[in-house]
């Protein structure tokens, strides 16, 4: 019968755990049995032994405890050094639109976002992307391989950059023509994945002006 432990970080990695026990319970009735069938008082006995423990448990929980020490002795950051940060924070506002069964904003989308925001943002869109690299590279001094975008999301001068250029883009679409090329970009045929439509544009102008607001007001 082998056993495997799979990584801690894994979402079942506890369930497994568990179906170890179960394993090594089925094996001993399976053996004990007699015309498929196991006496009560049998039954207690292999389970007074597995509580006890066996070789074969104890060689499946190091290993597992082993996995799990290793796992949790990674660096738990996730910032890649060819990342761009000025775009995910400006996706930040409707990331939560990015997932779900299906999302609401299906990520193939981003690239007609993108495009809007190349255009509506210059000439301050290559200054911002500067500030952006340059707070994760501070970050980086502090946090080291454990810096995460959480701690950049939060970093005063990221939000200070993201509400001047939300400011930007609220006042663009506050305007005829802004509003129009806005509804254009964002509507435009992909290759691979259908058009947004006219809900899913306006979820994400939504989340940006509500974003834009908020931080305003803070």
């Amino acid at each position: 019968m082998g056993m495997s432990a799979p990584s801690c970080s894994g979402s079942r990695a506890c369930h497994a755990i568990s179906a170890t026990v179960i394993d090594v319970v089925q094996a001993l009735i399976r053996d004990r049995a007699i015309d498929g069938r196991v006496e009560v008082a049998d039954l207690e006995r292999m389970l007074s032994l597995v509580r006890r423990g066996t070789m074969s448990m104890d060689a499946a929980f190091l290993a597992q405890e082993e996995r799990c020490r290793k796992d949790h002795s990674r660096p738990k950051g996730n910032v890649g050094a060819r990342s761009n940060p000025f775009q995910r924070l400006m996706v930040r506002p409707f990331e939560h639109l990015l997932f779900g069964n299906p999302p609401p904003f299906p990520r193939p989308l981003l690239a007609n976002y993108f495009t809007f925001i190349e255009q509506a943002l210059e000439p301050e869109r290559d200054a911002w992307e500067k500030v952006c690299r340059a707070v994760i590279q501070a970050l980086l001094v502090v946090h080291g391989n454990n810096l995460t975008w959480d701690h950049f999301y939060s970093d005063q001068r990221a939000l200070k950059t993201l509400g001047t250029a939300l400011t930007r883009i609220a006042r663009l679409l506050s305007t005829h023509d802004g509003a129009r090329h806005w509804q254009e970009i964002m509507g435009r045929p992909l290759v691979d994945h259908p058009s947004a439509t006219l809900e899913q544009v306006a979820l994400v102008r939504q989340a940006l002006l509500e974003t834009q607001r908020g931080l305003n007001v803070a």
